[in-house]
């Protein structure tokens, strides 16, 4: 089947040589985000993109940002740092969990008066259903790997493929504790932003990871929904 997609392009950062595909903690110049950071990056990226392209009122906090336009490189790196003082503080050493992150952008919700809800889902029996739901409307979806389960120091990694020339796909790295986001998904692969660049994710892999080393509340989705 085709790649049920976002409707619009995703943002990018303006970097040394090129733009990104979406944000990365290794942008920013404090330390603790660039360590542990990866939930910060990505609540930045999904409200920087709703208020781009589903806001008719300017989203004061982003003002000059809301254009597809890629984020010139100071500016995304206050950016932030203003969304981890202002909105989502961090447990030192260990980022943000599900809860903190649905508080912090339900709050931007609030306060910017965004027509949006946050929750954090726990169950997996209708995570790919939520997910294709979100994408129909047009919201990127806050996508979580969780970390080893019950051996939390344990090692192990749900595989990120890019595609080669030939367009076949390659293991090019892997993850464990770290949050990403989705743009697009089909039968058997997800496309997703995570430390700037672009990977895919291939469903069943990271159904087996959860089943084999993680657990399924840690290892879920930021469920954005828009009403009125």
């Amino acid at each position: 089947m085709l790649m049920l997609s976002i409707q619009h392009s995703y943002l990018s950062v303006a970097v040394h040589g090129g733009a990104s595909y979406g944000g990365g903690q290794q942008f920013s110049e404090n330390a603790m985000i660039r360590r542990c950071g990866c939930g910060i990056v990505a609540a930045t990226d999904l409200l920087l993109y709703l208020s781009r392209w589903h806001m008719t009122e300017r989203v004061s906090l982003f003002d000059s940002l809301l254009t597809d336009a890629p984020v010139p490189f100071p500016a995304y790196t206050g950016l932030l740092s203003n969304m981890n003082r202002r909105y989502l503080p961090m447990i030192p050493y260990a980022g943000i969990n599900g809860l903190m992150l649905m508080l912090g952008v339900q709050r931007f919700f609030h306060d910017y008066k965004m027509p949006f809800t946050a929750r954090w889902c726990f169950a997996q029996s209708r995570l790919w259903e939520r997910m294709e739901a979100m994408l129909r409307a047009d919201i990127p979806v806050i996508m979580a790997v969780g970390p080893n389960f019950p051996f939390i120091w344990g090692n192990k990694r749900a595989a990120f493929y890019q595609r080669n020339h030939d367009g076949a796909y390659v293991r090019a790295s892997g993850a464990r504790a770290h949050y990403f986001t989705a743009t697009g998904m089909d039968d058997e692969w997800l496309r997703i932003s995570s430390w700037g660049r672009l990977y895919y994710l291939k469903r069943r892999e990271f159904e087996e990871y959860v089943h084999r080393y993680s657990t399924g509340f840690a290892s879920n989705i930021l469920l954005v929904e828009k009403h009125g």
